[in-house]
């Protein structure tokens, strides 16, 4: 018998999951995809769809990932992925290509996109490339790698290393708590669901909001959470270097 515990545990565990909507034409390329997916118990697939219809379903499910399988003409579709990141832009957009293209690439990555890898990328890989794109906000097939490296080459000069010493909430002045909301709002855009979470009133959270808005120099939740985001990575990687 499953006590009242177990089924709180199983729940939360299900919440914590980030979620994923497909996007395909080909039936049995969806289905290869979910199970590959589902080696990983960091993900939940919430919806599926063909590409003629997927945009009206986005808004409904609301989901972390979108996963555009067995993508081809890239360059021609780049306006809907461009609308797409207009209008979602908290959620991770991922290609998974028919064929590798370096030019596609490109077109893909100007469009917004997380991550990019062909359909022929093993389970195990393909599982941890959606790990990448999720955590650091961009991953490649690996197949790109000398390609980028004679892109970076080409710019030479161009490149101007960013270094940080401080993290972003040493930069914006942010209070610990202030921190835990934006954490926690990139999570749930709802204020319910982060004074829940948080265990604080609705009106507490829109007050550390308004608070995180002029510290950050924006005025929407969206803007908020890209802007520190962007700089938690560029503190990451400057850490590294």
């Amino acid at each position: 018998m499953i006590t009242s515990a177990q089924k709180v545990s199983r729940i939360k565990g299900i919440s914590e999951k980030k979620t994923i909507f497909l996007v395909d034409n080909n039936v049995i390329s969806r289905a290869r995809l979910r199970n590959s997916i589902r080696l990983s118990n960091k993900y939940m697939i919430i919806g599926e769809s063909e590409y003629d219809n997927y945009f009206d379903k986005i808004s409904l499910f609301n989901p972390n990932v979108l996963i555009f399988s067995s993508c081809s003409d890239i360059i021609k579709n780049s306006v809907h992925l461009e609308r797409v990141k207009r209008d979602f832009p908290l959620i991770k957009l991922i290609i998974i290509a028919k064929e590798i293209d370096e030019n596609e690439f490109l077109h893909a990555v100007n469009a917004g996109v997380a991550g990019y890898f062909s359909i022929n990328t093993e389970p195990d890989e393909l599982v941890q490339l959606i790990d990448d794109a999720i955590v650091l906000g961009a991953a490649f097939d690996r197949t790109l790698s000398k390609f980028v490296f004679r892109l970076l080459c080409t710019l030479g000069d161009k490149l101007k290393p960013c270094h940080f010493d401080k993290s972003p909430d040493e930069q914006f002045n942010l209070t610990h708590r202030e921190l835990e909301v934006a954490s926690v709002m990139s999570e749930s855009s709802q204020y319910k669901d982060v004074a829940k979470k948080l265990h604080i009133s609705n009106d507490t959270v829109k007050m550390h909001m308004s608070h995180i808005y002029k510290k950050l120099g924006v005025s929407t939740k969206h803007e908020a959470i890209l802007k520190l985001q962007s700089k938690i990575l560029e503190f990451k990687l400057s850490s590294t270097f």
